[in-house]
């Protein structure tokens, strides 16, 4: 290619030269022109084509509306003008600089050749606008190139120390590109015409074969291709999250029981989301009943779900709409389209075994000075504490009195304490797969290898998950909530609640203890065994109670409306004139005291939970006579267990 532009120089200078190359032109602006653009032509199509292969290769299969490469082309210009990605590697920050100024220079000095060209045919340009951006071009090329050079030549940088000929080819053809170029401006102010044009043509023969070859193919297109396919790959991200769930995989998760759905809305009509914002069970089952085989935007929607099931319990075909949620979920989680609000507790359930960011080794600090031993096979029951428990400061007291009336019935149970992992249960209702099937693994692995026989939960939540969701633990394994193991104690005296409450108390039934999981009378029955208490329910009590907002990923969802689940719950209970909520769900506990801050009634009401209650009015074992501890079946010696 040089050697064909000598030729050409050397075969048509006569027309070529004119008078005006002791000013400042080389030849007439016509022919300079046009040789730039065929330049600007050529180099531009070996970028695009190869810009063309990057898109391709990143792109495919990506569906992406035009107005997100629109929207996301500052990333592209971004990333190219400043170099910005360079700073990020390695420790030496003036790598970036010079990579900056380089394309600075760069692209001032192909602007002013390309685009500013007849603005440099004027008869006196020493400070004209234009040669000023082009002294800072070409003194930025000379320095940043002879600065390369040294350092490479030093090997001063460990990736110096490998370099190949290809890596300095470019260095040298753009130094002598800016080096032929000062030449030739310093021998036409010497008033020397030939020189000139001699040294226009080395120029040239060695600057167009760098720019057609050199920059779309060699060392210099990383500057180029690098923010490219920075852009690209942040459209693509952005998409995958924006993008739209093929109703076809839905279908093929869920199967065809929804075909039965009636359209009657009794789920839009009992969705807790319709007392606060606009959501539509019912659309969602519409949209993929009559246009299966299509995309539809669920995404939304389904991220607002609690998965409370009260759509599911009233629904009178009996669909699992939660199911269909779940589906929608699991496949935007294989797709990476989740949101941000989830990324934090899901990362902490795969690195710490629990969604609260919490230490695995203080997993059992919530006991405090309680003695609770490691789970043994002799052990009645193991006791699985709730993630919430025990990490969320505003369950402690909860936590500890759940333990304590145990110790007074004189039930025997261990802890498996730091080797306990999340029962999973939001990760599955988020979508999560993958990492419900990881915990669900560990945990059963880890109950099996212990010989544990009965599981006893503080949370609804694990309740549901390991009776429901632990396929290797059915028949095996029983599972109680701890609700229920007091129902008992207290009907057979085990626990003997004497002391009175003076209170007015109203009770919130969590879903997973309720609506999936059907218990409803036997925190009941334990509120109404302590003397002095009032119950009180709710408008909204029972198969019909109110969400607090907490389940299916609610409790960080960004999705939770200006007067969140749990303060209509409060103001629900305040309603009643109660004085206290008791509930039976670690998460409810979180959600309900975060409704009655947000409201400012904390000298109105109160949340606690219900083991809190009975611990305040049962009679302690030492206060029980030995003939009564006989009659009761309650080993006379207080064991720490």
């Amino acid at each position: 290619l040089a050697f064909g532009i000598i030729l050409l120089f050397w075969f048509f200078h006569g027309p070529i030269i004119t008078d005006r190359v002791s000013v400042n032109s080389f030849a007439p602006v016509m022919w300079i022109e046009i040789g730039d653009l065929i330049m600007a032509a050529i180099l531009s199509a070996f970028l695009l084509s190869n810009a063309f292969r990057m898109y391709r290769f990143i792109m495919s299969d990506t569906k992406v509306p035009l107005s997100l490469y629109i929207t996301e082309a500052k990333t592209f210009v971004l990333h190219f003008m400043t170099q910005k990605r360079w700073r990020e590697c390695g420790e030496d920050r003036s790598r970036w600089l010079k990579h900056f100024i380089l394309v600075t220079g760069y692209m001032t000095m192909m602007t002013l050749v390309i685009v500013c060209i007849r603005w440099f045919q004027v008869d006196d340009s020493s400070w004209h606008f234009t040669s000023i951006f082009g002294y800072y071009a070409t003194g930025v090329l000379l320095v940043i190139t002879v600065e390369m050079f040294r350092s490479r030549l030093k090997k001063e940088e460990s990736i110096h120390r490998y370099s190949e000929l290809s890596d300095w080819l470019f260095l040298i053809l753009l130094f002598l590109t800016t080096l032929t170029g000062i030449i030739m401006h310093a021998v036409r102010l010497a008033g020397w015409p030939m020189g000139t044009y001699v040294m226009y043509v080395i120029h040239l023969a060695i600057a167009v074969p760098m720019l057609v070859i050199e920059v779309p193919f060699g060392k210099w297109s990383h500057l180029f291709y690098r923010p490219l396919a920075l852009f690209l790959t942040t459209v693509k991200e952005k998409a995958a999250k924006d993008s739209l769930v093929p109703v076809g995989d839905v279908l093929a998760e869920v199967g065809e029981t929804f075909l039965s759905c009636l359209q009657c809305g009794t789920c839009t009509s009992v969705c807790p989301w319709n007392l606060v914002s606009s959501f539509s069970p019912r659309q969602i089952m519409r949209q993929l009943n009559l246009e299966s085989g299509n995309e539809q935007s669920l995404d939304q929607a389904v991220w607002s779900c609690v998965t409370c099931n009260a759509c599911g319990v009233n629904c009178p075909r009996g669909i699992e709409i939660i199911d269909v949620m779940r589906a929608v979920r699991g496949l935007n989680v294989t797709g990476g389209r989740i949101p941000e609000s989830l990324e934090l507790p899901l990362d902490s359930l795969k690195n710490n075994g629990n969604p609260w960011g919490g230490v695995r080794a203080k997993r059992l600090e919530w006991a405090g000075d309680l003695e609770i031993a490691a789970f043994a096979p002799e052990h009645q029951y193991c006791l699985f504490t709730c993630c919430t428990t025990a990490y969320d400061p505003s369950n402690r007291e909860a936590g500890l009195a759940f333990p304590q009336l145990l110790e007074y019935a004189g039930i025997s149970f261990g802890t498996l304490g730091t080797e306990e992992n999340c029962c999973g249960d939001q990760a599955h209702k988020i979508g999560a797969a993958d990492t419900f099937s990881e915990l669900a693994l560990k945990n059963t692995e880890l109950f099996l290898r212990s010989s544990v026989q009965r599981i006893l939960t503080t949370s609804p939540h694990c309740l549901n998950a390991f009776k429901n969701n632990y396929d290797e633990l059915k028949g095996s394994v029983t599972i109680e909530h701890y609700t229920e193991l007091l129902d008992s104690l207290v009907a057979e005296g085990r626990l003997r609640p004497t002391q009175k409450a003076a209170s007015t108390v109203t009770y919130h039934d969590p879903c997973y203890l309720g609506r999936h999981n059907g218990i409803y009378e036997a925190p009941r029955r334990v509120l109404q065994s302590i003397p002095g208490l009032t119950l009180v329910e709710m408008t909204n009590n029972r198969e019909a109670s109110l969400c607090c907002g907490g389940g299916g990923g609610g409790a960080w969802s960004d999705y939770s409306p200006s007067e969140g689940f749990g303060v209509l719950r409060v103001k629900q209970a305040l309603s009643t004139g109660a004085e206290m909520i008791a509930t039976t769900c670690p998460y409810c506990i979180r959600m309900l005291n975060d409704g009655v801050r947000k409201l400012g009634v904390e000298n109105q009401i109160v949340v606690r939970d219900l083991a809190e209650l009975l611990l305040q009015s049962v009679v302690m074992r030492d206060e029980v006579s030995i003939a009564e501890r006989v009659d009761l079946g309650i080993d006379q010696e207080v064991r720490h267990v």
